[in-house]
């Protein structure tokens, strides 16, 4: 435990506010929803200072998806920019954002500055949902890398949580502009506690600042004889900087080009046009794509959303309660599953949390229908544990697991923008789907996905634990 010093400590705690923002943002405005969008009781117009912004509830819809086309543009250009300017410098930029993005919406009078504000905090949450784990895995000692990856999922349940809570206090006129407006406050603390963070040593190290590395190593660490370390990142830094091995990377580090196999082969990059269009990684895109979609479209996002207007109607006093039952809920087995799946594999709890989605949104829908309060309220909180245990994050694990260093760079691109559109698909599709087929019929359409993804991870998708990429596929891949 002599690594794990209090200078350690707080650059990670300041670093992981862009996750927990990330899991705020997502959830701030399903509490409010009926308050600020004008439907709920007691809203006058009249006042001077607008109460709230007439929406209907396709438009609102529109305004909380816009969040994932923010988010699909910073994560996928995040990469690059953290190579280029390093860690802690992006980082800084990005609480800009997460200061601009909550204040116009705090501030919005109209659905447009509303949407520019959730644009702009979809920017900063998707680059802090990949610069995090990079920046965490490269000051983690290597002993604890695992324990400090596993954070950062979550964090980002907690920033949820906190949502959740805070909306269900102040999810009244005029104080839920008060629910928008504290990301921009934890933003600004954010902004203002960087400069006193580190750089990235293994960043600082590959760009060919050592002697920076050398002095940050040393603060992280407490002491200064950190020479061994500084050299190990000669022997096993990729040329973005940071660890290749297999067994302390986080889901994410490992989608966002961190090969589970050493680096140090000189087999030529795979590009993105290679990765689709080549025979060869058929299977692979059609299961990075594949499991991308069944992520998001079992529905998970429909709950973290919309959960409070989902159960307004059933349970109109303890909808919000619930929701933030859930959060909790799902923050702590999010903190148990690395721990399970680390011992059984990947693919039993993958196929075990789809079965646990799929009957528990049809026990969701059936408790709707028939106005059943506690069958409602349990099926939620079981649907979202399904997705805690499997579902949640596995899917970008597996996504990186399935091929070889020379196509993690393909695999990250086409992982991200097929999972942030689907996540568009789902926020922005969900208030009218559930306006077409009914508030709980819409949940059975989630259950025969479920049949689908079932069918889908039983065929496509491989166990990856403890298997090289070819062992993985049963045969050996031919790059060209």
């Amino acid at each position: 435990m002599r690594d794990i010093t209090p200078c350690l400590l707080f650059n990670v705690l300041v670093v992981s506010i862009g996750s927990f923002l990330f899991g705020y943002h997502i959830a701030k405005l399903n509490a409010p929803q009926d308050i600020i969008s004008c439907h709920g009781h007691g809203i006058s117009l009249e006042l001077d200072i607008r109460p709230c912004i007439p929406m209907s509830e396709q438009t609102y819809g529109l305004v909380t998806s816009v969040f994932s086309v923010g988010g699909l543009v910073g994560a996928v250009s995040a990469g690059s920019i953290a190579d280029t300017y390093g860690r802690k410098r992006t980082a800084m930029f990005n609480s800009v954002g997460f200061i601009v993005g909550p204040a116009l919406m705090a501030l919005a009078t109209d659905v447009t500055t509303l949407s520019l504000g959730r644009i702009i905090s979809g920017l900063s949450a998707g680059s802090s949902v990949v610069i995090a784990p990079l920046y965490i895995h490269s000051v983690a000692p290597a002993e604890y890398a695992g324990t400090f990856g596993a954070s950062t999922q979550v964090i980002i349940n907690l920033g949820i949580l906190v949502a959740q809570f805070l909306g269900l206090f102040l999810s009244v006129v005029p104080y839920w502009r008060i629910i928008l407006a504290v990301g921009g406050f934890i933003g600004l603390a954010q902004c203002l506690l960087l400069p006193f963070c580190v750089e990235s040593p293994k960043w600082l190290a590959s760009v060919g600042d050592r002697e920076l590395a050398y002095r940050s190593l040393v603060k992280l660490r407490g002491r200064s004889d950190v020479d061994d370390e500084l050299v190990s990142f000669d022997d096993t830094t990729s040329p973005d900087g940071e660890n290749d091995g297999p067994d302390d990377a986080t889901p994410n580090q490992r989608l966002l080009g961190h090969s589970t196999e050493a680096n140090t082969s000189t087999t030529p990059k795979i590009t993105l046009y290679q990765f689709m269009t080549m025979a060869d990684y058929r299977r692979q895109l059609i299961a990075v794509v594949g499991i991308m979609i069944a992520q998001q479209f079992m529905g998970i996002n429909a709950i973290v959303m919309y959960g409070v207007s989902i159960l307004g109607d059933i349970i109109p006093t303890g909808a919000t309660l619930i929701n933030v039952i859930v959060s909790l809920l799902n923050l702590f087995v999010t903190a148990i599953a690395a721990r399970i799946i680390d011992k059984v594999g990947r693919k039993t709890p993958l196929l075990l949390s789809i079965v646990g989605m799929g009957i528990f949104s049809a026990l969701l829908g059936t408790g709707i229908i028939f106005k059943i309060q506690v069958l409602s309220g349990i099926s939620t909180l079981l649907f979202v544990s399904s997705f805690a245990i499997g579902l949640g994050p596995l899917p970008f694990m597996i996504a990186s697991e399935l091929v070889g260093h020379e196509a993690v760079g393909a695999a990250q691109s086409i992982g991200l923008t097929t999972n942030w559109l689907a996540t568009f698909a789902v926020a922005y599709g969900f208030p009218s789907l559930r306006a077409v087929v009914g508030n709980g019929e819409v949940f059975f359409i989630f259950s025969a996905l479920s049949v689908a993804s079932f069918l889908f991870v039983s065929r496509h998708i491989p166990e990856t634990k403890g298997r090289t990429v070819d062992e993985v596929w049963g045969q050996a891949r031919h790059v060209d």
